[in-house]
C-alpha cells in the first residue's frame, strides 16, 4: 500500500458550509478505496486562472494510504463528480510533508505570505557560532551578509565624491 495526496479544489461560488459538505462527501468516497486518510483545509484562495468562469476556489489536501487498483476506481469516481474544480492525485512525498510545512497567512491588506516551517530533530540541532570554519554553508553566507551591513559610510565622504563627479568638465548640466 503507497500513501498518496489529493489535492481537491471546490468552486469558490459556495459559502463556507457548502464547501464544508462537499468536502466530507469526497472524504467519504476516498475512504471507501483507502484507509489512513488525513484531511489539511488549505481555505479560500484566488485562482491562477479562472477555470469554467470561476476566480476562486477552496483549497483541501487528502493524505490517504491506497491500493493501486483502487486508486483508479478513486479517480474514475472524481472525474464523476460535477462540483469539483480539480482533483489532483499524486505520490506523497514524506520527506518533503515532514521537513518542510509552508503555511499560508494573509495580513492586513489581504495579501497571501507564504512562511516556510521547518522541523528540526532534536538530534541534529547544531549550535549557531558566528566562526564561519564551524557553521554550515548558509550561515556563512547571513554572518557575510551582516558583517557587509554593519560597514557604516560617513555622509562626509559621499559629500566629497559628489564633489569631484561634479565638478568634472565630462558632465554636462
Amino acid at each position: 500500500m503507497k500513501k498518496y495526496e489529493l489535492l481537491l479544489v471546490l468552486p469558490g461560488t459556495l459559502d463556507e458550509m457548502e464547501a464544508k459538505t462537499r468536502s466530507n462527501e469526497v472524504i467519504d468516497l476516498v475512504k471507501e478505496f483507502s484507509q489512513d486518510v488525513e484531511i489539511d483545509e488549505m481555505g479560500k484562495n484566488r485562482l491562477a486562472y479562472p477555470i469554467k468562469h470561476i476566480r476562486y476556489g477552496y483549497f483541501y489536501t487528502i493524505v490517504f494510504s491506497a491500493e493501486t487498483d483502487g486508486l483508479k476506481k478513486l479517480q474514475d469516481k472524481l472525474t464523476l463528480q460535477r462540483d469539483l474544480l480539480r482533483s489532483i492525485i499524486s505520490m506523497f512525498n514524506i520527506k518533503v510533508k515532514s521537513n518542510k510545512r509552508f503555511a499560508y497567512t494573509k495580513n492586513e491588506i489581504g495579501a497571501v505570505q507564504i512562511e516556510k516551517k521547518e522541523e528540526k530533530k532534536e538530534s541534529k540541532a547544531k549550535s549557531r557560532t558566528d566562526d564561519p570554519k564551524e557553521s554550515s554553508a548558509g550561515e556563512v553566507k547571513e554572518v557575510k551578509i551582516r558583517k557587509k551591513l554593519e560597514k557604516k559610510v560617513d555622509l562626509s565622504e559621499i559629500d566629497k565624491k559628489l564633489d569631484e563627479i561634479l565638478e568634472n568638465d565630462s558632465i554636462k548640466v
